[in-house]
């Protein structure tokens, strides 16, 4: 079973906070895909520019993007959903919390943007786990209207590993690259939907917002 960028290729939306500052966001799911029955193991590919540059350089929020998931983890009102943020397997770009993401490159300065491996957890929303982090300047997004996201997920049963890489479309600088193994998948559903998200976890005097063109999103199973 696949499907890929013929039913999703160039999609575009915008995504910012419906809330006031607190614990919320916005998000919104990919296209729907079903891990089959008996099947071994099964991967999936997302590829999507973003822009979001006032986000990633002035403010404390971060995009959030996952791959095998059951559903996003926002509801219509900002608020998390009930098994929220799905158990899925994605990124994370922006200012990471490193009093509770320690894995994350110390930055007392605030002068730099984290891009991480994050395992989402499955009805908690304080159990995702940053499991590999990097760090780029702030001022290398001066002039850049919008950034490139490759993520890979692929399981063997429930054991899994993922990698992502962050460049610019225009000149294919690259700002980062991250990687992780023996990520145990904490969704316990067949789905395997993608999922984008905008965070407005800190007070924020504003929501900021991010917008995204998906070019790519396939699903394969054996």
């Amino acid at each position: 079973m696949s499907w890929g960028a013929s039913a999703s290729a160039q999609t575009s939306f915008s995504l910012t906070p419906p809330c006031a500052p607190g614990l919320c966001g916005a998000s919104r799911l990919g296209g729907a895909a079903m891990k089959p029955a008996g099947a071994v193991g099964d991967s999936q590919y997302i590829e999507v520019d973003v822009a979001a540059t006032q986000l990633l350089q002035s403010s404390s929020e971060h995009i959030a993007i996952s791959g095998f998931a059951s559903g996003h983890p926002f509801g219509t009102s900002g608020a998390f959903s009930t098994t929220a943020p799905n158990g899925g397997i994605g990124i994370a770009l922006g200012r990471i919390d490193t009093a509770s993401h320690p894995s994350c490159p110390a930055d007392p300065s605030d002068s730099k943007v984290e891009f991480a491996i994050e395992r989402f957890a499955w009805s908690d929303i304080y159990g995702s786990q940053i499991l590999h982090c990097v760090s780029f300047d702030k001022a290398a997004l001066n002039g850049v209207w919008k950034v490139r996201l490759g993520l890979y997920v692929s399981c063997v049963g429930t054991a899994c590993s993922a990698s992502a890489t962050l460049e610019d479309p225009v000149t294919f600088v690259q700002f980062g690259a991250v990687s992780s193994s023996g990520i145990a998948l904490a969704n316990p559903t067949a789905a395997r939907r993608p999922w984008y998200a905008v965070t407005n976890f800190a007070a924020e005097p504003f929501n900021y917002s991010a917008t995204f063109w998906v070019r790519s999103e396939s699903y394969n199973s054996y």
